[in-house]
């Protein structure tokens, strides 16, 4: 992708699994459609 002069921010959620007192798991999403589509590129209209 060429370069973007812009602004763009990213949808992002980030899920905790606790077993008793420790981090059993951590899944972050990251919404990369969005961040794209932010900079002009929609990727589902190219497929």
């Amino acid at each position: 992708m060429p370069a973007f002069d812009g602004y763009a921010d990213m949808r992002v959620v980030d899920i905790y699994r606790r077993e008793g007192d420790k981090l059993a798991e951590n899944w972050i999403f990251i919404d990369l459609l969005n961040f794209l589509n932010m900079q002009g590129r929609d990727i589902l209209a190219e497929i």
